[in-house]
């Protein structure tokens, strides 16, 4: 999964609008699946799980589709346990919200996808918070 967090990483900081909105639709895609997995863990919060799931979603809903690529696929030991095991996922979105404002100055919707991005973050930072 580091190999592909780089990836999503290195779209996100891209030049292109293009590629950083693709890598935004695939780090909202992933947050969605993470907030989705943690949603009945016992250890979580599961309010703050679905609400992430649902901001992830709402981000995504705004974007267009990726021209390439295709989903990651997250497998349930991705995700380590404890407080700090959804960092790098919360850390994702909020590069994703990031990469989002920096591009909604060509457009009022990816303002509000970016929007949705940093309550999904925030979500999912509170989920084991």
């Amino acid at each position: 999964m580091n190999t592909a967090m780089n990836a999503l990483d290195a779209a996100l900081g891209s030049a292109d609008p293009a590629t950083v909105l693709a890598g935004a639709w695939e780090a909202l895609d992933l947050g969605g699946q993470v907030a989705d997995a943690v949603t009945w863990d016992e250890a979580g919060d599961e309010l703050c799980a679905l609400m992430a799931a649902q901001e992830c979603l709402a981000a995504r809903s705004l974007l267009p589709l990726p021209e390439t690529g295709c989903p990651l696929v997250l497998e349930a030991s991705d995700i380590q346990a404890g407080p700090g095991g959804l960092d790098p996922y919360v850390a994702l979105l909020k590069r994703a919200h990031r990469a989002l404002a920096d591009l909604a100055e060509q457009d009022v919707q990816l303002g509000e996808a970016a929007e949705h991005a940093a309550a999904a973050a925030r979500s999912l930072a509170a989920v084991r918070g």
